[in-house]
């Protein structure tokens, strides 16, 4: 891989910050801001054995989980807390969801309303909602979804790949290329079938502005990957093709559940915490590796430290290059607003 490009300009200043935990049980976190090529540290009481699981309006949405027999119910400690207050807010112990994806909806006030984890795994489409004050969590299922299912498919359950929070809807793609689309505040399901599917591609959700945007990603020669985006008519429920000139000046920022899209770049690029895996970053023993393929099956709360490194594809020259000088050993990594920590750093 080639060297990164200079730093980055003024212009820049937007861009989203990389969070690394090295260790998941320390207060440190580092944050890189890839508009300045700086790297710093930050220590929050917050952080000790709780990890951030999403973001939105400055709020960050943490799990601590317990560790209990097995013959208990394993229970994980949820709760909100403000980046720059530190203002807390708890909610009600939950029951582990394996993998689960959680977005969480903000109000006029600018205080989160509505938490929503949905299951990755399941029978049929599962979300579990709470809202600050609730004793319990509520479940939702999708029980009429198995009317758009294949009936000649081998598998017979939906698999989440991605969810992200759109308006007041929590938008979600399973393997197989279905819609499913629960609205935080109405509590029900919308659900469509996506023609076309390939589901040797990996697929990413971004909120892009009023566009939500499906990125679906396949490996091309040694690293770099094709790049397809789509833009999702909303009533309708089907994908369209983004208009090639909105792909000018921007630049995509790709994890499982926190994607984002940052413009003003100059070039169309796209970031990821790895050169040609989906699920996170390089594990270091072969073990490992072999774990991360039934990725689908493992559990929150069961970590792997990874070798780390932030990869730029650049969709007009088809390099990849790599932004760390060197890469680091990680157990989560995931991207954050640049104003959740105060801005850019110099």
């Amino acid at each position: 891989m080639e060297p990164d490009a200079p730093p980055a300009s003024s212009q820049q200043a937007k861009l989203p910050l990389a969070l690394f935990a090295l260790e998941s049980n320390s207060k440190k976190r580092l944050l890189f801001d890839l508009s300045t090529k700086k790297i710093r540290g930050v220590v929050s009481a917050v952080s000790a054995d709780a990890t951030c699981v999403f973001e939105n309006g400055g709020w960050l949405l943490m799990i601590q989980h317990k560790k209990q027999c097995l013959e208990e119910q394993h229970l994980d400690t949820i709760f909100l807390v403000h980046a720059s207050t530190s203002r807390r807010v708890d909610l009600p112990p939950c029951p582990s969801v394996v993998d689960g994806l959680f977005i969480f909806y903000i109000g006029s006030h600018e205080v989160p309303l509505v938490v929503a984890c949905i299951e990755t795994i399941s029978k049929v489409p599962t979300v579990h909602v709470a809202c600050p004050g609730d004793v319990y969590w509520s479940v939702y299922k999708n029980d009429g979804s198995h009317l758009l299912q294949d009936p000649h498919r081998r598998i017979k359950f939906t698999l989440i790949v991605d969810v992200i929070l759109f308006e007041k809807q929590a938008v979600c793609v399973d393997y197989h290329g279905k819609i499913l689309i629960f609205d935080v505040t109405e509590m029900r399901w919308r659900t469509a079938l996506s023609p076309g599917w390939s589901e040797r591609d990996a697929h990413f959700l971004v909120a892009s502005g009023a566009k939500v945007v499906l990125i679906s990603c396949r490996r091309y020669r040694a690293h770099f990957c094709d790049f397809k985006f789509f833009k999702l008519d909303a009533e309708a429920l089907e994908w369209s093709p983004l208009d090639d000139t909105e792909l000018d000046d921007s630049s995509w920022f790709l994890y499982r559940g926190r994607s984002f899209r940052a413009r003003g770049e100059g070039k169309r690029r796209v970031y990821t915490f790895y050169p040609n895996q989906w699920g996170g970053s390089t594990p270091i023993d072969a073990e490992s590796s072999r774990k991360r393929k039934v990725a689908h099956n493992k559990s929150m709360h069961l970590r792997e430290k990874s070798v780390t490194n932030i990869y730029m594809h650049d969709l007009e020259d088809g390099v990849v290059r790599t932004v760390l000088p060197a890469s680091i050993v990680t157990e989560a990594r995931h991207w954050v607003q640049v104003g959740v920590f105060g801005g850019s750093f110099q």
